[in-house]
Parts: structure tokens; sequence; C-alpha cells
């Protein structure tokens, strides 16, 4: 492993075995037929014609032997950047988990102990021009009914880049972003800045207030981001 920092070519499009894996993860679904996100895309999608290598990939890269009694590796593959002077981005690939960091400090993780739904639909715009951190950070993010008819435009836009899911692009993107719809929307809350209420979310300070100096911080870096990616 030796803390694998991945390559664009790692992460391009035409990577169906990262893609499949990636994708996977998310928390979609089918609200009409009842189906979780993986079931939901298997009923539409051959995963095994077009990922016929995918075990022994997945075995190449997340070594059992080589994780901890949680799943967790010492140096686990990563994906990082550092985009602007003041904002940075880092994602840990455990056999477990995926951990996400903005600015090294932690605000979530795809895994049995989930937690998301930390951007708001306009931070993660502000991104999109950063190539692949749209999808990348996609799963982090926590819709509003309003946005919804927009996010599934974008989020097909890109599933139509990746063969596999390219068919039934505008199917799959409505299961995830049903996946990311919260219920109550974001709010400003005097010195502190961004928060929700959200169940399973590190801007839940309420809820969880521990993190509560660490969202101060990542809203003040996030309000420069997206400001200065509208110039």
């Amino acid at each position: 492993m030796n803390n694998q920092l991945l390559t664009k070519k790692d992460i391009e499009y035409s990577n169906l075995n990262f893609w499949y894996y990636y994708i996977f993860g998310f928390r979609g679904f089918d609200d009409k037929k009842e189906l979780n996100l993986d079931d939901a895309i298997r009923e539409v999608v051959d995963i095994k014609k077009h990922t016929p290598d995918f075990k022994s990939w997945y075995k190449d890269n997340f070594p059992k032997e080589k994780a901890d009694k949680d799943g967790l590796f010492e140096s686990p593959r990563t994906i990082a950047g550092k985009l602007t002077e003041n904002m940075s981005f880092a994602i840990e690939f455990h056999l477990s988990e995926i951990t996400f960091y903005i600015n090294t400090i932690y605000v979530g993780n795809l895994g049995g102990h989930f937690e998301a739904w930390f951007l708001t639909f306009k931070e993660l715009i502000a991104f999109n021009k950063y190539e692949k951190l749209f999808m990348l950070l996609l799963p982090m993010t926590g819709i509003e009914e309003s946005e919804r008819e927009y996010a599934e435009s974008l989020v097909s836009e890109n599933l139509k880049q990746i063969s596999m899911f390219a068919e039934h692009a505008d199917y799959i993107a409505k299961c995830i972003v049903n996946g990311l719809i919260i219920e109550e929307p974001f709010y400003n809350e005097s010195n502190i800045g961004i928060v929700c209420n959200t169940n399973h979310s590190v801007r839940n300070i309420t809820k969880y207030p521990h993190y509560k100096e660490d969202v101060i911080e990542l809203n003040e870096a996030l309000k420069s981001f997206v400001e200065n990616s509208n110039n």
C-alpha cells in the first residue's frame, strides 16, 4: 500500500472498476421499486460484462491481510490535492469505509457508521471545475428538494461519461440524488455559519457539538472558496 496516492489515470471515467466500486458505496435508492442503489443498478446494468476482473482489482487494492480489525489501513490509498492556497481535499480508501477530509479536517465517511450530507449543493458546484471532484465529493453533499432537478441533470451528465452507466444515466442519477436529499434545508447560524439538522452530518452541531470548531473553520474556508469560484 505504502500510502499510495492515486493518479488521474486511476480515477478516469474509463476505469470502470474504480467507478463501479465507488458509486456502489453511495447511499442512493429507487423509491418506487424500494431498491437500494446497488440493486437498482444491477437491474439495468450487466456488471460482470463491464467489470469482469473486478474481484482481482478489488483484492489488489484492498488486501484484507493489511487491514486492522476495524477494516482500516495504516497507509490507505488516497486521492488528495491542493486546489487553492486555502482549499485542499483528501479521500482515503479503507477496507471498511471511505473517509473524506477538507483542509485536513474530517467531514464524513461512507461505511457502516456513515456520516454524510456535509457540503451544500452550491459548495459542491464550486468544486465542479476541478476534474472529477463533482462526482468524488457528491456523496458528502446534502441536496435540498428545490435543487433536485438540477442535481439530477448534473449527476446524469457525469454518469453518461462512464460507459457502463451511460445508457441508464438518468435513472441512476435519480436514485443517487434520492439518497442525498435532506428534509430540512441548511441554514446560517450566527458566529458559526452554515449548519444543518440532518442526522449523521458533521454540520449538525446541535446533535454533534464536538464538531463545532471544525465547522466554523470550514465554513470560513468554503465561503471564500465559493465566492472565488464565481469570479
